[in-house]
């Protein structure tokens, strides 16, 4: 049974030309460039933060909308015969690109690192007490199946539970569902990174945010902060009540050329279902299969507790801080 959705008919590779600032037009339609050419549709340009907007319109993600850097476009072909912008239209792109093409770096702070650490300790304190009063999993005598590709809906009440009295329930929702289905569109999760970093829990290696909205509002620090500290406990509070240190997990890589372990990405997604893991070879000329236990402290969000994640998608997903010192991944 095939873990994903594809089209077996679809259109070859000739029906369409390499994505170009010019190609983004309102109505043209294209395709990603990902092994089975998800079909897409450009709905608008932000220039002011140099994104694209596009709908996908076909496989599980159907009716999603993302925002795409233009920097991106060459990710994607379009339909030959497409609409395209005024040369001076597409070099204005260019140069808003060029605006935000600058690298931030931000290693983790030792210091910070074990502020943050006595703040997860202490939430942590909180979290297993409410388990122990609330959890609907925990009552219920519900087994911990890491193996399967479905998380637990009592697992994941408990979590919405938490958040909401924890005052984060609406960071929790949007940003799990923009994981999920996109985490490089727009900058709801790549601020998280960099927040991330700042409380020396990962490490962040990517262009500056272009969005100042992505820090102010529902989104400033203070709350992406306190969302970051309460998952963490609720997470490690709920492990240590059933009693697992490490879990293993698998992740696939299809390569057209030597690995590069990448660094700086925040995140490192893995699987705790072994087929799903393999199937992200995709149509590399060859794969990577790596496999390992990780402790708990390493997690983020897994499909255990994230709702998002057995929605469209059913990948038994677990993802990982990143660890510059961890041996696989």
């Amino acid at each position: 049974m095939a873990i994903y959705e594809s089209d077996p008919d679809r259109a070859p590779d000739d029906e369409f030309e390499p994505g170009t600032l010019e190609h983004l037009v309102a109505g043209n339609t294209g395709r990603m460039l990902d092994h089975r050419r998800t079909p897409v549709k450009v709905l608008g340009v932000r220039e002011e933060t140099a994104w694209f907007r596009l709908r996908v319109e076909g496989f599980e993600d159907e009716g999603a909308v993302w925002d795409v850097p233009f920097d991106q476009v060459h990710h994607y072909q379009f339909a030959r015969g497409s609409r395209r912008v005024k040369p001076d239209t597409a070099r204005n792109y260019a140069e808003a690109a060029k605006r935000f093409d600058r690298l931030l770096a931000i290693d983790p702070d030792p210091a910070a690192r074990a502020a943050t650490g006595a703040r997860v300790a202490r939430e942590c304190v909180t979290a297993a007490m409410w388990l122990e009063e609330n959890s609907g999993f925990l009552g219920g005598g519900e087994r911990l199946h890491l193996g399967e590709r479905d998380g637990s809906p009592r697992l994941a009440a408990d979590l919405g539970a938490w958040m909401e009295e924890r005052g984060v329930a609406d960071v929790e929702e949007a940003f799990a569902a923009r994981f999920v289905s996109n985490p490089y569109s727009g900058e709801i999760v790549k601020a998280h990174r960099v927040v991330l970093a700042e409380l020396g829990l990962a490490p962040f290696r990517d262009t500056v945010l272009r969005d100042p909205a992505s820090l102010a509002g529902a989104w400033k620090r203070e709350r992406r902060e306190r969302h970051i500290v309460v998952r963490l406990a609720f997470l490690r509070a709920f492990f240590a009540a059933v009693g697992v240190e490490a879990v293993p997990l698998f992740r696939g890589i299809g390569l057209r050329g030597p690995y590069q372990r990448r660094r700086g990405h925040t995140f490192v997604s893995t699987s705790f279902h072994r087929p799903v893991a393999e199937s992200h070879y995709g149509d590399g000329a060859t794969g990577l299969f790596l496999a390992d236990r990780v402790p708990v402290e390493r997690l983020f969000l897994t499909h255990l507790e994230t709702a998002a994640m057995n929605r469209q998608f059913r990948e038994a997903e677990a993802v990982l801080l990143e660890d510059l010192s961890a041996a696989l991944f």
